[in-house]
């Protein structure tokens, strides 16, 4: 028989087991953070429609096919969060952040939501690790946010990591840009499909964002018939490029492996400068990370003062995917105790455990079991030691600590118990 309720389609339950390796790589990103200097920042699972539509783009798929948005009771135009950008940007604002320093360092993590399709990796609701620098434009910025993404994946144990890095410009230079895409597509516009043909018009940049196979290849006729693709880096203003060079200075500075990615932009015209991405090469052609760049004109497009800032952001469940894979990013397991009680011990049983849990791991019976019945649940729950409370035992005030690896036990004074438990679990 079928279940009533069931996940809606691109979600899913965490559970215990999971958990332990989610938890595990939060904790090492909050360790990685913190040593940084950033401070976390939360801010609302759904915010003010315009507010993403205005940060994402009117006319991107975010908006236009992957936004959850509905009007409340209070007939307000909102929309779930699909990205962590858009919200820190809002409460630096609103918060009035600037007023109390020139730079901020924040970081978030949390639930994002966007109505796509589906697959291995790729949920409807997905989990975020992102981080900001608002305040300052200097190149070390945009340096600092990419060692800060290297070392948090090698926080979590990946290894031979390449930064893909471009530079967007301005939204002067973009627009020349622009023209130049505009002539190069020219001979196959028209077999472009109808997504790419609309940005074509619209913002010739987000061409390059398509994912669609036959666009791509059309791209490679071009390239492959002698017509290369123009660079953005060949449109630079002498800002710009002074910039871009520092970037790459700073990177080889810091041992940061790194290559060129002429196709890597951020279309609107908030971006600047920087753009990067962060990749894997083992993982073959779906080796992207995540990626992040600079977007100097986003406070002020949401009408604050001009405003300098770099971030970027983690997918966790694609990142979990992969640890789990490898079978690596797991935390060390504590060990855990059981405390098993005979029926003139129960109460007392019962007030160990919650003293134990103070310090430890304890698990205990709950059902008035027998002793024989108690050892096989504890064997099951993957206990190290029990702790026997025989009734003669503690009656002279003794324990019996038993151990599940190696069956060996051995008699403590009640006194001396936390010492002992101490010394087997350290």
């Amino acid at each position: 028989m079928a279940l009533k309720h069931q996940a809606p389609l691109g979600t899913r339950d965490l559970l215990p087991a999971e958990l332990a390796r989610w938890q595990w790589a939060e904790s090492q990103a909050r360790g990685v953070l913190e040593r940084y200097g950033y401070g976390e920042i939360r801010t609302p699972i759904f915010e003010d429609y315009e507010l993403f539509a205005r940060t994402s783009g009117e006319s991107s798929d975010v908006v236009t096919k992957e936004m959850y948005r509905f009007t409340d009771l209070g007939d307000r135009d909102l929309a779930l969060r699909p990205e962590g950008t858009a919200s820190v940007a809002r409460a630096y604002l609103e918060r009035g952040l600037g007023g109390q320093a020139r730079i901020h360092r924040l970081w978030y993590m949390g639930p994002m939501f966007r109505y796509s399709r589906p697959q291995k990796g790729r949920f409807r609701q997905f989990h975020q690790i992102g981080a900001e620098i608002i305040g300052s434009s200097a190149p070390g910025a945009d340096v600092e946010m990419i060692a800060l993404f290297v070392d948090l994946f090698e926080a979590w144990g990946f290894s031979n990591l390449t930064v893909a890095v471009n530079s967007v410009g301005t939204p002067g230079t973009r627009r020349e840009y622009g023209e130049r895409l505009r002539e190069w597509l020219a001979p196959v516009a028209s077999d472009l499909g109808g997504d790419s043909l609309q940005r074509l018009i619209s913002n010739p940049l987000r061409v390059l964002d398509t994912k669609d196979p036959r666009d791509l290849e059309l791209f490679d006729k071009l390239v492959r018939g002698g017509a290369p693709m123009p660079r953005m880096l060949d449109s630079l203003d002498s800002e710009s490029r002074e910039h871009w060079e520092q970037v790459l200075g700073g990177l080889d500075a810091l041992g940061i492996a790194h290559r060129t990615d002429p196709g890597l932009v951020r279309g609107l015209d908030y971006y600047t400068r920087t753009a990067f991405e962060v990749h894997d090469p083992s993982l073959g052609a779906q080796s992207a990370l995540g990626g992040g760049g600079r977007y100097d004109g986003l406070i002020e497009a949401l009408g604050g003062p001009p405003t300098p800032g770099v971030g970027f952001s983690i997918g966790l469940d694609r990142t979990m995917m992969v640890l789990e894979q490898r079978a690596a990013g797991g935390p060390a397991v504590p060990g855990t105790i059981f405390v098993a009680a005979m029926e003139g011990t129960r109460a007392a049983a019962a007030q160990l455990t919650r003293e134990l849990r103070r310090e430890f791991r304890v698990d205990c019976d709950l059902e008035s079991r027998a002793i024989g019945a108690q050892l096989k649940l504890a064997d099951r729950a993957g206990a190290t030691l029990v702790l026997l409370l025989g009734e003669e035992e503690w009656a002279r005030g003794e324990v019996v600590i038993k151990s599940l690896r190696d069956g060996g036990q051995k008699v403590v004074p009640r006194a001396m118990l936390l010492e002992a438990l101490r010394e087997r679990l350290k």
